[in-house]
């Protein structure tokens, strides 16, 4: 996720609330602790402004300044950033039980994730039992076009919606070899989505995992995706044909959680 500060000449825009959102969000997996002129490289700001956004944040308790190698990293505190939007969600409370009955009865790993831009970012997870490690958590991120419950949501965006997040011509990032890069190959998996009203992926988002993915429509909106992983296998039958029935109805279920919570 870049976070190269926007353009916007709106005299209400808060340029200063968005420097210091740019430079949270900069830190990350690949740069979990940055010097000032690390920081300031990677959101565009000057060495000046960008010390006078650490400061403050430092201030405000979420970042630390480790004076033995002069470099800053996120405190604890920016949790409750993301915690503010989990506890907004209005059934948040009731999904995560469902979600892991689901993960129980499947034997493998299930996810809520929405759209964020892009991307699709994960608000509930609940990992198969049997697995001693999980490669996602809440708050992890994929490319939207790269993960089952992305294409999902993709699908039930309008053909304006769709074309101000891609461009014809746009080479889309790829988690794994196969991930599709392709618009024109989006396209043709979104609409195949809408129309049957499930997706399932082969190794685009991790290696060796299939993914099948369904939606949860809020107001008539498909605002979430529910997807499930499972290695796969070339014996037995498919991830389609063992999962789908409860996926779905998992799924309805946690419509009607939303309808009764807003």
């Amino acid at each position: 996720m870049s976070s190269t500060l926007p353009e916007d000449d709106d005299p209400e825009f808060i340029k200063s609330l968005a420097k210091g959102l740019a430079v949270i969000e900069s830190f990350g997996p690949n740069s979990p602790a940055m010097t000032l002129s690390a920081v300031a490289q990677k959101v565009g700001l000057s060495p000046g402004s960008t010390r006078r956004v650490l400061v403050t944040l430092v201030k405000l308790g979420y970042v630390i300044y480790d004076e033995s190698d002069r470099r800053f990293h996120l405190s604890a505190r920016t949790l409750q950033l993301g915690y503010s939007y989990l506890a907004s969600l209005p059934a948040f409370s009731l999904i995560q039980p469902r979600l892991v009955e689901l993960s129980d009865k499947l034997d493998e790993s299930c996810s809520v994730m929405t759209l964020d831009g892009r991307e699709v970012v994960c608000i509930a997870r609940a990992t198969a039992k049997r697995l001693q490690r999980d490669y996602m958590s809440v708050g992890t991120r994929f490319p939207a076009n790269a993960s089952s419950s992305g294409k999902i949501m993709l699908g039930d965006l309008s053909e304006g919606e769709f074309t101000q997040l891609y461009r014809p011509d746009d080479k889309l990032p790829a988690v794994t070899p196969f991930t599709v890069i392709e618009i024109p190959k989006l396209r043709e998996q979104i609409e195949q989505a809408r129309q049957q009203g499930w997706i399932y992926t082969n190794q685009e988002t991790a290696l060796g995992m299939a993914s099948l993915a369904v939606p949860i429509r809020v107001n008539g909106r498909v605002k979430y995706g529910l997807s499930t992983s499972a290695t796969i296998t070339y014996d037995g039958p498919t991830i389609v044909d063992k999962y789908l029935p409860d996926l779905l109805k998992a799924a309805k279920a946690m419509e009607g959680f939303f309808a009764t919570r807003l």
